[in-house]
């Protein structure tokens, strides 16, 4: 095995123990994750994402591997912080981003645009890189209810890769909008703006 080459079965744990950690720090439960139950007075219950997570695996670190992920995947066109590159079609996910979960459309389109659809991250790595990112660049524009990623969904979604982003992106910002969302400029195809 290289340097850097992670097992199937430690990807699996790693995406598992992400979703059980963001529940555990956000409060928010996955989709498709079993409801926690209320705790035994002074200690997590058996089945609760607290009790389930490993005493060696902090949130934070969870926290900062989806981070990482997101430096060496991702950042390269969206930047560190986050900005990307409007000059190169490379959109701006700062408080922007999180109003694409408003839809179903939107929510697919964040697993299926070339960048994620087509990393090297597992589907469990990036779900966790999409919950980190809309966490730290786009919280104020999720919805209240908003259901972090799950490798599940992340991996029926990702094969279905668009041919074509550019008039997705167009409509989604077009429905979006109606909700009173505008998102980052996106000048990538800006030739077959509607």
């Amino acid at each position: 095995m290289s340097v850097g080459t992670v097992p199937s079965r430690c990807r699996r744990w790693r995406g598992r123990v992400a979703a059980l950690a963001f529940a555990a720090v956000t409060g928010v439960q996955a989709a498709g994750e079993p409801a926690a139950r209320a705790p035994a007075a002074g200690s997590p219950a058996a089945g609760s994402p607290a009790a389930e997570l490993p005493a060696a695996v902090a949130p934070d670190r969870l926290r900062q591997a989806a981070r990482a992920d997101f430096v060496l995947q991702c950042a390269g066109c969206h930047r560190v912080d986050g900005r990307g590159s409007t000059p190169h079609g490379i959109p701006d996910f700062r408080n922007s981003v999180g109003a694409f979960v408003h839809l179903p459309a939107g929510r697919e389109y964040l697993v299926r645009v070339p960048g994620a659809a087509y990393s090297q991250l597992s589907n469990a790595d990036l779900a966790a890189v999409l919950n980190w990112l809309l966490l730290t660049f786009s919280p104020a524009q999720l919805p209240a209810d908003f259901r972090p990623y799950t490798e599940g969904e992340v991996a029926a979604a990702r094969p279905r890769r668009y041919d074509d982003v550019v008039p997705v992106r167009h409509e989604l910002a077009r429905e979006l909008a109606k909700l009173g969302f505008t998102l980052s400029d996106y000048s990538y195809g800006s030739a077959r703006k509607p």
